[in-house]
C-alpha cells in the first residue's frame, strides 16, 4: 500500500510540470471561411491581422472564396505574397476565359485588327457546329496551380495547416467536402459559380460553387482540431423591398435566398464559444475583383475591431516564431516528365507532347505553366488541364487535352459600319474562315471577305516549315477595290474613284511567336483606277498598270486589346519595290506605325500613334489617305489624298464603367490631338502644312465590336460628327 501511494506520488510529481504547461497554452483557434465572390478578400485581412496578432490558426474550412483563400494559406504560401499575387493578377484576363492577347500567337490575332464578333462557329463532317456554350477558366485553373504550388496529398491534414473544402454536387446538392487530392482542384471546385466558371468533374460527380449547399462550412472543424471557431461571413446581405426593381437585383436575391437557409443552418451548430465576424463590405460587390487590395484592407479593420477577442490565442514572439517555421511552403516544384493524354481528331498529339516537355533538365513549374499558357493560347484546345504526381523519384504532369468542338474549321462574321456628317457613310459585312493542322507540322488555310462598298477577298495558305518551326512560308492572293473621293479646298466632292487591285504574294519568313512575324518575299499585281462618280473631266484619270517586285513586312504586336488598349505596344513597317517598270516611272513603298497605350491612374489610357506612308521615286507611285474619325478629325475620311501623309496623335481615354460580359467589357470617354501632313497631294500637288485637330468622343467596348461617336475639327477642316461600329483608327 505504501509502495503504491509512493509511486502515485511520484506520477503526480512528474506531470506537475507538464500541467502547467498545458495550462499556460493558449485554445486552438479554427477559422471558417466563407464564400462571397470577390468580397471574400476579406477574408486574407482577417488572416494578415491574426498574424499581427501572433494567433496561430490550428485548421481551416473554406468554401468558394473561402477556400481560395484558406487552401492558399494552408498549403503555406505567405500572406504578403498572396495579396501581391492578387494585386498584380489581370482579373479581366483571369474571369474572361480567354488567354491574354499578349500570349496570342501572332498569326490568330491578326483578324482581331477586323470587327469580327466575338463568336466562332465551325465546319466538320460536313455539319456547322455551334460552341457549347461552356464558360473557360484555363486561366483561372492555372493561377489557382500557382498559388498552391499544385500539391496533391493523400491528406489535406499534412498541409502546412489542415484543411477542408466543399463543393455541391450538382446533381443532388448535396455537400462535397475535400479532405485529399488535388488541392487545387478542391478549390476550383468549391469557387465554381455557375455562369463565371465551368463545372468540375471529379470522380463521377459534376460539381459547382459549394455555397449552394454549406456557405459557412463550421461542422468541418466540429470535429476536435479546433478549440474555438472564428467564423467570418462575407456574403452579400439581402436587398430590401424598395430594392427589387430590376430584374438584375430581383436574380441577386434568388441567389441570396438559395444560400441563406444553409447559412442559417450551420451557424446554429455554432457553439457559446465559438465567434462570428461580419465585416463591413459595403459598396464592395461579389464581382469587385479589381478591388483586391481595398478589401483586404476592410477584412483587416474588421478583425482589428475583434482584437481583445483574440488576445487569449496569441503566442509569445518566440513560440509564435517557431510556429510559422513550420508553415514554410515546400520550394517551387519542378516537373520531370510530361504525359499527353486525349481524343485528337486534328491536333497533332506528338507536336503537343513536344512543345510541354521538359529537355534534359526539369522544367520548373512557372515555365511548365507558361508553356501550357502559350499552346492554350493557340486557339485550337478547349481545356489543357494537368494533374501532378510523384512516382519513381520523379514530378509527373499528366496532361489532359480536349480539342475544341468547333475545329479545326473556324468561321467568324462580322459588320462595320460608319458615317460623317456632310459626308458618306460605308457598310460592309466581314467574314473569315481558318483550317488549321492541315498538316503535323501545323500548316493553315486562312480565307477573309468583304462584302460591301469596297468589296475584298484575301486567301493564304501558311506553312511551318518543320514541327514546331519558327522559319514558315506562306502563298497568297488578294482582291481588292478601295474608294478614294476627291476633294475641292472647299470640302465639296468633286469625284469617287474605284481602285482597283490584284496581287499574289509568295513570302519566306520568321515567326516570333506571340510577338510579330517578319516576311520576306516577291509579288506581282495589277491594279486599274476607274471613275465612279463625277465629271466626265474626271474620266482621263482611268488607268492599268502591272507590276512584278520584292516586299518586306515587319509586325510586332503586344497590345492587349487592339479595339481600345490599355498597355502595350504595336509596331508595323512595310516595304515594296516594283522592279519591272522602265526606270523613269519605278518607286517604292513605304509604310510605318508605332502604337503605345499605357494605363494611368484612375483608369485613364494614354495612346500616342505615329504613321507615315509614302511613296518615293521618279514614278506617280501610290496614293495614301488622311482624314476621318481621329485621323486628322474635322476633315472627311480620306479626303486629303497624297503621295506621303503623316499622322502624329495622342488620345486619353477614361473607362467610365464596365458592362455586363454578355454585353462587352467597358465605356470610355476621351480625347484625341491629332496632327497631319501631306506631300505632293492629289489636288494641287503641294505640301500641307501640319494640321493640328481635336476630336471628343464616346465609345464602348461591345460584343458587336468596339463602337465610337464623336465631333472634332482640324486646321482648314470644319466641325464634323462621327459615328462608328469597328476600329476607324
Amino acid at each position: 500500500m505504501l509502495f503504491s501511494g509512493f509511486w502515485r506520488l511520484a506520477a503526480v510529481l512528474l506531470l506537475l510540470p507538464l500541467l502547467a504547461h498545458a495550462s499556460a497554452t493558449p485554445p486552438r483557434l479554427g477559422v471558417v471561411l466563407g464564400g462571397g465572390g470577390a468580397r471574400g478578400f476579406a477574408h486574407l485581412g482577417v488572416l494578415q491581422e491574426l498574424e499581427r496578432l501572433r494567433v496561430p490558426v490550428a485548421c481551416i474550412a473554406g468554401t468558394s472564396a473561402g477556400a481560395l483563400i484558406g487552401g492558399a494559406y494552408a498549403s503555406g504560401r505567405a500572406l504578403d505574397e498572396m495579396a501581391g499575387l492578387f494585386r498584380h493578377a489581370d482579373w479581366d484576363v483571369l474571369l474572361s476565359g480567354k488567354p491574354a492577347r499578349q500570349d496570342v500567337p501572332y498569326l490568330r490575332k491578326q483578324g482581331d485588327l477586323v470587327n469580327y464578333f466575338d463568336l466562332s462557329f465551325g465546319v466538320r463532317d460536313g455539319e456547322l457546329r455551334i460552341p457549347r456554350g461552356a464558360i473557360n477558366s484555363q486561366a483561372i485553373d492555372l493561377f489557382i496551380r500557382e498559388l498552391t504550388r499544385a500539391r496533391d496529398e493523400p491528406s489535406f491534414d499534412r498541409l502546412s495547416i489542415p484543411f477542408r473544402a466543399v463543393a455541391t454536387d450538382l446533381e443532388s446538392g448535396d455537400a462535397v467536402v475535400f479532405d485529399r487530392g488535388d488541392l487545387s482542384l478542391a478549390m476550383r471546385a468549391s469557387m465554381a459559380v455557375p455562369g463565371l466558371f465551368d463545372v468540375v468533374e471529379h470522380d463521377g460527380r459534376l460539381l459547382v460553387d459549394g455555397g449552394l449547399a454549406r456557405q459557412l462550412p463550421v461542422e468541418e472543424l466540429l470535429g476536435g482540431c479546433a478549440d474555438v471557431l472564428l467564423v467570418i461571413d462575407v456574403g452579400t446581405p439581402p436587398l430590401k423591398a424598395e430594392q427589387l426593381r430590376s430584374f438584375i437585383n430581383v436574380l441577386d436575391q434568388t441567389s441570396y435566398l438559395m444560400v441563406a437557409r444553409n447559412s442559417k443552418e450551420q451557424l446554429a451548430k455554432m457553439r457559446p464559444q465559438d465567434l462570428l465576424l461580419r465585416p463591413t463590405l459595403d459598396g464592395f460587390s461579389p464581382a469587385d475583383f479589381a478591388r483586391n487590395a481595398d478589401i483586404v484592407e476592410a477584412g483587416r479593420r474588421a478583425a482589428q475591431g475583434i482584437a481583445a477577442q483574440l488576445a487569449p490565442f496569441a503566442l509569445p514572439p518566440e513560440h509564435y516564431a517557431a510556429w510559422q517555421a513550420t508553415q514554410r511552403a515546400p520550394q517551387s516544384a519542378r516537373i520531370d516528365r510530361v504525359e499527353v493524354a486525349g481524343n485528337f481528331d486534328f491536333v497533332d498529339p506528338q507536336t503537343l507532347q513536344q512543345r510541354l516537355s521538359a529537355a534534359a533538365t526539369a522544367l520548373p513549374l512557372e515555365t511548365f505553366h507558361r508553356r501550357l499558357t502559350e499552346v492554350f493560347a493557340d486557339g485550337d484546345l478547349e481545356r489543357l488541364s494537368y494533374r501532378a504526381a510523384f512516382e519513381q523519384g520523379q514530378n509527373v504532369a499528366r496532361v489532359t487535352a480536349e480539342e475544341r468542338f468547333v475545329g479545326p474549321n473556324y468561321l467568324r462574321a462580322g459588320l462595320s459600319l460608319s458615317s460623317a456628317t456632310n459626308g458618306r457613310a460605308s457598310f460592309a459585312l466581314l467574314g473569315e474562315h481558318k483550317h488549321s493542322w492541315l498538316n503535323a507540322a501545323g500548316g493553315m488555310w486562312l480565307n477573309e471577305l468583304r462584302l460591301g462598298e469596297e468589296p475584298m477577298l484575301r486567301s493564304e495558305w501558311y506553312q511551318p516549315l518543320a514541327t514546331d518551326s519558327q522559319l514558315f512560308a506562306s502563298l497568297s492572293a488578294r482582291y481588292e477595290d478601295r474608294l478614294y473621293s476627291l476633294y475641292s479646298p472647299g470640302h465639296r466632292r468633286e469625284a469617287d474613284f474605284i481602285f482597283g487591285t490584284t496581287q499574289a504574294n509568295a513570302d519566306l519568313g520568321w515567326d516570333f511567336r506571340q510577338f510579330g512575324e517578319l516576311r520576306l518575299g516577291v509579288y506581282q499585281s495589277r491594279t486599274a483606277l476607274r471613275l465612279k462618280t463625277g465629271a466626265a473631266v474626271y474620266d482621263d484619270a482611268r488607268e492599268r498598270e502591272s507590276a512584278r517586285g520584292v516586299r518586306m513586312l515587319f509586325n510586332y504586336d503586344q497590345l492587349d486589346n487592339p479595339r481600345w488598349p490599355r498597355q502595350g505596344m504595336a509596331a508595323q513597317f512595310s516595304l515594296s519595290a516594283p522592279y519591272t517598270m522602265a526606270l523613269d516611272e519605278r518607286y517604292h513603298s513605304i509604310g510605318i506605325r508605332l502604337d503605345a497605350a499605357q494605363l494611368l491612374p484612375r483608369d485613364v489610357t494614354l495612346r500616342t500613334t505615329a504613321r507615315f506612308d509614302g511613296s518615293f521615286g521618279r514614278g506617280d507611285g501610290m496614293v495614301y489617305a488622311l482624314g476621318g474619325f481621329n485621323n486628322l478629325s474635322g476633315y472627311q475620311p480620306g479626303e486629303l489624298l497624297a503621295s506621303r501623309t503623316a499622322l502624329l496623335r495622342s488620345m486619353l481615354y477614361w473607362r467610365a464603367a464596365g458592362l455586363p460580359s454578355a454585353l462587352g467589357s467597358g465605356l470610355y470617354a476621351g480625347v484625341s490631338f491629332e496632327a497631319g501632313k501631306a506631300w505632293r497631294t492629289v489636288w494641287d500637288q503641294r505640301n500641307s502644312s501640319w494640321l493640328p485637330g481635336m476630336t471628343l468622343f464616346l465609345g464602348a467596348d461591345t460584343v458587336l465590336g468596339p463602337w465610337s461617336v464623336g465631333v472634332g475639327n482640324a486646321k482648314g477642316g470644319q466641325w464634323t460628327g462621327y459615328f462608328s461600329l469597328g476600329a476607324q483608327y
